[in-house]
């Protein structure tokens, strides 16, 4: 039930729930902060099965669909609020809508994507580092204090404040946690890359560079479609097949020797590849770039 205010004649659009049940959950009309601070959970969220503990968090919107399926020693709590609790501007049309022209608009528009926004990287819900938890805790403490007592004129513009401190610090965890996700996927890819450049005249498999970056051949392959176009080892024909480009271009080395020193096993695989790829046979290929 939304929270009147004593001190004037008006209802405040938040609820805290200091012993969360999940029972009356989703809120309508609400979004809502759900902070598990003991045990062990396991939800279906958005009719998939994730499974949380202690510390960690749920940013839900009302277009979430969250049911407990198993729980040990769980302990949450939780906090709920219209939009317009943080910005009189937004409402859950104009979220839609998503056309604001005051930069503070704007600005208080995106902290609400932590409960709107779900995507590959960000799904709603998040682990916690210590220190984050500690401080969203103690926040959440003094929101439901205030709710409760209304120590002064003054309460709503306190939980507010707290409950802003809240968004910004997630929303930086978020960010981080994306860039970080980002570097790490980059790096795997670039060091696969460097490997290549400098070892394709050796044997190199697909398992080569799966053990040199400690992934799986799916993912491997996913990052690298990503950040050049093609598979690993799809990238490393294509480098080989370069170098043996410069190599008949610059150099009067036989058709073998530069199989040999562009890690093909064999000539006649060389050629076959060459071929297929370029469109003519290395000698061809000699033979047109020699002449221009």
């Amino acid at each position: 039930m939304p929270q009147k205010d004593r001190y004037q004649d008006r209802m405040i659009p938040i609820e805290f729930e200091s012993h969360e049940t999940f029972e009356n959950l989703v809120l309508a009309e609400r979004m809502t902060i759900i902070l598990i601070t003991n045990g062990f959970a396991s939800f279906s969220f958005n009719h998939k099965i994730i499974n949380l503990k202690t510390p960690s968090i749920i940013l839900l919107s009302p277009y979430d669909k969250l049911t407990l399926m198993e729980q040990k020693n769980l302990s949450a709590k939780s906090f709920s609020f219209h939009p317009s609790f943080v910005n009189s501007a937004l409402t859950f049309d104009s979220l839609s809508e998503n056309h604001f022209y005051k930069i503070e608009d704007e600005h208080d528009r995106n902290m609400m994507n932590l409960f709107l926004r779900r995507d590959e990287s960000y799904k709603g819900y998040l682990s916690l580092p210590a220190n984050t938890y500690l401080r969203i805790n103690e926040w959440l403490a003094i929101i439901g204090t205030e709710t409760f007592s209304q120590s002064d004129m003054t309460w709503t513009c306190r939980i507010r404040r707290y409950l802003l401190q809240t968004l910004y610090l997630l929303d930086d965890l978020v960010y981080s946690e994306e860039n970080r996700k980002e570097t790490l996927n980059k790096s795997l890819v670039d060091s696969c890359l460097e490997y290549i450049h400098i070892n394709y005249p050796n044997d190199i498999s697909q398992q080569t560079l799966c053990d040199l970056v400690h992934t799986n051949r799916t993912t491997l392959n996913r990052k690298f479609k990503e950040q050049v176009g093609m598979t690993s080892i799809g990238y490393l024909l294509h480098y080989r097949l370069k170098i043996a480009c410069e190599a008949l271009t610059h150099t009067g080395l036989s058709i073998a020797e530069i199989s040999e020193a562009t890690g093909f096993q064999y000539d006649t695989y060389f050629i076959r590849q060459f071929t297929k790829k370029m469109g003519v046979s290395p000698t061809e290929y000699r033979k047109t770039a020699w002449k221009e």
